[in-house]
């Protein structure tokens, strides 16, 4: 099988499994939201935000060097297993007895047994990284999409009957618990069957794989403050409800696509990596899978824009309604985010993660600031806008400090890219704001939502259908292609 293929198998399974994940993620979160108290609630997403930014210590980087190097020995790849192992450890202690402290910084003192408990997953986690990376290198993406669907149901089951018989915030620290120990049993079991660790550990053997990753993960550590500073700053300013009713709209808009297209940068670092020297066809491919990602990412974002108020209250009811004018300013910072996610994939193909981790320093050091001013002027509001305004921000950086040196000046390659799928999706937001307001009081809300979201849809169908542009049309015929092969498959079963 070519890499393309190869590619676009991965490709497939990523998707299906991120739709899968996501939609669980969307219902879990609105039952939650339903279920437990808005402090709670509050209190469980600053948690998983605490945890989210510790998880990046866990690994340092070490599985994306797997994939990154080409070759590499079983002394190699035993050593940084274990020093996983021992990374994994060393985060947990530290975790588990700085969550007092923790507690105390964010002025949240009820978040000390929360995080003691999310603290057992830098346990569990390390145990299947590399394992996880070596199924990424081969482009085993089946293992890999049926695995996280698997693990991401088992986590939502043990939340949905934690929530019925405690509903607090515990309640999806377990879920999450769960999710992640049948995710690294089942990428061990898939993993254990191309290599299996040795009792090895020559720390000498890995020096290049320990610098390309301790600058991975301080990119990725400061990337991650840089995502969630508004948590960590509105749990001081403003309190728990507000924080939770951020990440909410936080987890519809700029959350799907910073799992979706992570996902789908899985596939694309191994690809990328095999034809980083290739700088026309590295160029080529970059621009044409960023184009794929917004086609899709700005479709559902304008969208969302244009069904915010009916959305927020058809599913987390009239106590979060606050919300929808925020939902619409992150729907914005979630499309900026959209076109920044892939160039990781570029970074970390080409080696550059040095000089990504400086920029992504600069802009940490401005979130604090502009964040906290937007807070102090405009509240919640304030804070979102000034998110949205350090989005727009890194758009422009990442172009002139790493796009631009690492694939050559290609301005116009780049516009182009974005240009297109935001205009096939800009009349999808014309017409559910439309109905929104032409039917307002004049039906069930759900109901609204629901010709709002069914008539967007459908423009985007009958725009991508009439479209004349060079991708689309390459898109429409592989589906046409496949679509037809399938027909096909169908009737020679018939006359069998």
């Amino acid at each position: 099988m070519s890499l393309k293929q190869k590619a676009i198998n991965g490709a497939k399974w990523s998707a299906i499994s991120s739709v899968m994940t996501i939609g669980l993620g969307i219902l879990q979160l609105t039952l939650l939201a339903r279920m437990i108290d808005p402090k709670q609630f509050g209190l469980l997403t600053i948690a998983l935000v605490i945890l989210t930014l510790v998880d990046t210590l866990s690994d340092f980087g070490l599985s994306n060097s797997v994939i990154q190097r080409k070759t590499m020995s079983e002394t190699e790849l035993s050593t940084l297993y274990w020093l996983n192992i021992f990374v994994g450890l060393a985060v947990f202690v530290v975790i588990y007895f700085s969550s007092h402290a923790i507690s105390a910084l964010l002025h949240q003192p009820e978040l000390n047994d929360l995080i003691q408990a999310l603290s057992v997953a830098f346990i569990i986690i390390p145990q299947g990284q590399q394992f996880r990376a070596l199924l990424q290198k081969e482009l085993a993406f089946t293992q890999i999409g049926r695995t996280e669907v698997l693990a991401a149901l088992s986590g939502f089951a043990v939340t949905l009957i934690s929530a019925l018989w405690t509903p607090s915030a515990l309640c999806a620290i377990w879920g999450y618990l769960t999710m992640i120990s049948v995710r690294t049993l089942l990428f061990c079991y898939y993993g254990g069957k191309i290599y299996r660790p040795q009792f090895v550990f020559e720390l000498k053997s890995v020096r290049s794989n320990l610098r390309y990753g301790g600058y991975l993960t301080a990119d990725s550590l400061i990337n991650q403050l840089s995502m969630n500073m508004p948590t960590m700053l509105l749990s001081r300013l403003l309190g728990a409800v507000a924080t939770g009713g951020y990440n909410l709209a936080y987890n519809l808009a700029v959350m799907p696509p910073a799992k979706i297209n992570p996902i789908l940068s899985r596939v694309l670092f191994p690809a990328f990596a095999q034809m980083q020297d290739d700088r026309p066809r590295l160029r080529h491919n970059f621009y044409k899978m960023l184009s794929i990602m917004s086609l899709l990412n700005f479709v559902a974002l304008l969208g969302m824009f244009g069904v915010a108020h009916n959305l927020v209250l058809s599913l987390f009811g009239e106590r979060w309604l606050f919300i929808a004018p925020v939902l619409q300013v992150l729907c914005i910072a979630g499309m900026m985010r959209a076109i920044n996610n892939p160039v990781g994939s570029l970074v970390m193909a080409k080696g550059a993660v040095d000089i990504s981790s400086k920029l992504n320093a600069l802009r940490l050091a401005l979130s604090v600031p502009v964040i906290w001013l937007g807070a102090q002027w405009g509240g919640l509001m304030g804070a979102t806008i000034g998110f949205t305004a350090l989005q727009v921000f890194t758009l422009l950086t990442n172009y002139f400090v790493l796009i631009r040196p690492l694939l050559g000046a290609s301005s116009k390659a780049y516009l182009a890219s974005q240009w297109m799928p935001l205009r096939m999706a800009l009349p999808t937001l014309w017409i559910s704001y439309a109905l929104g307001y032409a039917l307002d009081g004049m039906m069930p809300v759900a109901l609204t939502l629901t010709l709002q979201i069914a008539a967007g849809g459908l423009v985007w169908g009958l725009m991508l259908l009439s479209s004349h542009e060079p991708l689309v049309l390459e898109i429409k015929h592989i589906v046409l292609r496949k679509t037809g092969s399938a027909v096909a498959l169908n009737e020679q079963k018939k006359l069998i």
